[in-house]
Formats: C-alpha cells, structure tokens, sequence
C-alpha cells in the first residue's frame, strides 16, 4: 500500500463526511417544511400559539428529526473512522514490510549499494560497498565522493555530467581506486532521480569482480600457452613429416631405382631364361607401383611443390591430383598474386585447410562442385582463403565427431588469424580463414 494511495482514501472518506452531513441538513429542512405543510404540531403546545404565523411551533419535530440524523451522523462517523484506522494501520504495516525489503535489498552483500547526491557525495552505503573501497564500516565511506575513488578522474566527470542529465550508466570494467590504493575492477551501474521536493539523488550499484578478472588472465595465459604448445607440436609434426618424405625421396626411391635398374638389366639379357624374363618384368612393374605408392606418401607428407614453387602451385597440384580421384565432383581454383614469401608456417597452414576442406568434401558433403579461392589484401596483409561446397551443409549447434575443422582452428588462430564456418542444412557449407602475414618470417 502506497503513501498516494493512503492520501487519495482520505480524500474519498473526507468527501463522504460532507456529503452525510449535507444529507442530514436536507432531510431536517425537508421534515421543517413537511410539517409546515400540513401543521403536524398544533396541538403540541398552546403556548406556542403566538408564534403560529411564524410556523415555529413546527420546530419540535423539525428538532426531532435534526436530532435523529445528528445521531445516525455520528454513527457514520464512528464507521468511517473505524474504517479509516484500519486503513491506516494496513498502510503503516505495508509500509513498513517495504522498508525492511528495501533494507535488506539495500545490506544484501551480492553488490555495493549507494545512495549520493548529485555531485556524488556518499550519503549511504552497505557494507558490501564499504569493502569494496577499502572501508571497515560504511560510515567510513559516508562523506566522501564517488570521484575519489576513480582511477580516471576524467571519466568520473563524463558519468557525473551523464547523470545530471537523467542519462543511466552502465560500465562492465571500471577500474576503482580503494582507500589503501589498491586498484579493483568493478560492473557498476548508476543512476539518478529527482525526488518530489526537487533533490537530485543518485543510486549506484557496483559487483567486485576483480577475482573474475584475475581468473580470466590466467585462461588467458594458459589458452596461449596451450596455443604455442599445440603449435609447437605442429611444427614438430610437419618438421618429421618432410624428414620423412625426403627420406623416402632420397633413401627409398635411389633404392627402388637401382632395384629397377638391376630388374631391366637382367629382362634384357639375352641369354636368360624366359621365366627369369618375366620374373624380372614383375619385379619392374612392381617397383614402379611401390615408387608411385611411395610418391603419393611424400605428396601426402610433405608436397615438394610447396617448398619449390609456393603454394599456389602446391594448391593447384592437390587440386588436380583430387580432381583426378573424384571426377564426379567439379572443383574450380582461383587465385589472386600472392607475395612469393608467406612463411612456411603460413604456407603450411593454408595447404593443409584446402587438403582437409576436400577430404571433408569427398566423405561428407554430397556435393557436385567445390569452389577454392586465395586472396592477398596488401593493405591489410592478409591472405584468405574460402573452401565452398553446394553439398548437404550441416547444423552447426549440433556437435562434431571429428577434430579437422577443430584442429584448422587451433592452426590458423595460433598464427593470429580467424577462422569461421557459414552455411546450414540444405545451402552448402563454406570454410573460411584469414591469416596475417606481415609479421611472419620466412
């Protein structure tokens, strides 16, 4: 129950005590004239005989009547009256409920409550506010400005005159200034009212955080950690991969040559056996599956396209060698003049994104055509690359079994770039990425 709703009953129970009172004096004039009308008192008294023309020997039962609607008066009054402490009571009572709900509103420590003036002079504060800046009891803090306790001083002064314009301020990351000089980083919200007698008050809300932003950090670390481990892990991974692959070119494939070599030799002899012939034309044709077998390792381990010629040619090669095996799938590769020198890291990086987009492509997607495309921004030194496909497409709040697209994530944003994913069930899927590289060596 409200103060305006107390005020407006009483006005409402003042009004009925003049409209019984103004209904009491009528009915009296109506009983004077009534009794003047038919003389209902003439034979009351003769000694009012002498004043029969002025009709006042009519006034005992005009006073009969006064007096009957004085007393049924009172009787309203007595009801109104009752009413109208019970009422009261019940307000006093809401009233009070409010002010024990909005005192423990007010001293509840999830936030700092207070309550200042215009100029952001403290007036009342909880304790959860006192703690907050460094006080052991908030009257400590009644006195002093909000101001004060700002680390910027200029942005006090841009929220104060905020506020004296009847503007709310919102800030999720206000550094405060405690009384022992320690910094904190609070989420404030501040407002202000004008209060009936014109008083401009403010009301602030402020939530330490400062443990949050602290925890934060440390994700933030460890995340970069774990992002140079996880690269660290990768460069090895392809360090052994071209170790591997120019093992098998150098160690293996001399091996198969001088084999070969020998096989031919001795399938041309003259004086051999034709079972020896053809023993040694097996063997030829063996070595030649076991080299084309090996070839495909070391374009799977490490193309020798992209250290050669760059990865542009190394794209187009694994594009053709792809198209090759999926002939049913057309596969379009456009690109712009990229610099000569990416990084290898950059270089790698954007291979094995084209390389995993089309494996996915062949598994998954269901398409009839997959569009490849590589742009350099020079302004922005950024190179892009989009994989698109006019397959099924895939809902992406539904989780992944697979960790390709996870691990092109982690490759590209330990380098600084971003990587995103469009598309949805029926349109297609489209895999971009943007990598910095003008801080990359080569």
């Amino acid at each position: 129950m409200t103060i305006e709703g107390g005020g407006a009953r009483r006005a409402a129970t003042g009004a009925g005590a003049w409209r019984d009172l103004a209904s009491v004096v009528a009915v009296t004039v109506f009983a004077f004239l009534l009794a003047g009308m038919f003389e209902l008192s003439e034979g009351i008294g003769g000694w009012l005989t002498p004043f029969e023309r002025y009709q006042l020997d009519e006034l005992p039962a005009a006073i009969i009547v006064l007096v009957a609607g004085l007393g049924w008066f009172s009787w309203r009054r007595s009801r109104h009256a009752a009413r109208e402490m019970g009422l009261r009571l019940e307000a006093q009572q809401a009233l009070n409920e409010q002010q024990a709900h909005y005192r423990e509103l007010f001293h509840e420590d999830l936030s700092g409550n207070v309550l200042a003036t215009k100029d952001g002079v403290i007036a009342l504060a909880n304790p959860e506010l006192a703690r907050i800046l460094g006080f052991a009891d908030p009257q400590d803090a009644v006195g002093r400005c909000i101001g004060e306790f700002y680390s910027d001083p200029d942005l006090w002064a841009r929220h104060r005159d905020a506020l004296a314009r009847g503007e709310s301020i919102a800030s999720s990351g206000l550094r405060l200034r405690r009384g022992d000089a320690a910094e904190v980083s609070a989420i404030a919200r501040l407002s202000s009212r004008r209060r009936p007698g014109g008083i401009v008050e403010m009301h602030g809300f402020f939530a330490d955080v400062t443990a949050l932003e602290l925890v934060r950090a440390a994700l933030a670390k460890a995340l970069d950690e774990n992002r140079q481990l996880a690269q660290r892990g990768i460069d090895m991974l392809e360090a052994e991969r071209k170790h591997i692959a120019r093992e098998l070119h150098d160690e293996m494939g001399q091996w198969l040559n001088a084999l070969k070599i020998d096989a031919v030799s001795i399938r041309d002899r003259a004086d051999m056996p034709a079972e020896v012939k053809t023993t040694a034309q097996a063997i030829v044709e063996l070595t030649n599956h076991v080299y084309d077998v090996a070839r495909e390792l070391m374009r799977r381990l490490r193309p020798v396209a992209l250290d050669e010629l760059g990865v542009v040619s190394a794209v187009q090669y694994s594009v053709d060698q792809w198209q090759r095996r999926h002939a049913d799938i057309a596969c379009r590769f456009q690109s712009d003049d990229l610099p000569e020198q990416l990084g290898e890291a950059v270089n790698i990086t954007l291979y094995r994104m084209v390389q995993e987009c089309l494996t996915n492509v062949a598994k998954h997607a269901g398409a009839s055509q997959v569009d490849i495309r590589l742009e350099h921004d020079p302004q922005g030194a950024e190179v892009t690359v989009q994989v698109a496909d006019n397959g099924g497409g895939f809902d992406s709040r539904e989780p992944k079994g697979g960790l390709g697209l996870v691990g092109l994530r982690e490759r590209i944003e330990a380098l600084g770039g971003r990587f995103w994913v469009e598309g949805g069930p029926g349109h297609g899927t489209k895999v971009c990425a943007r990598v910095p590289v003008s801080d990359v060596g080569v």
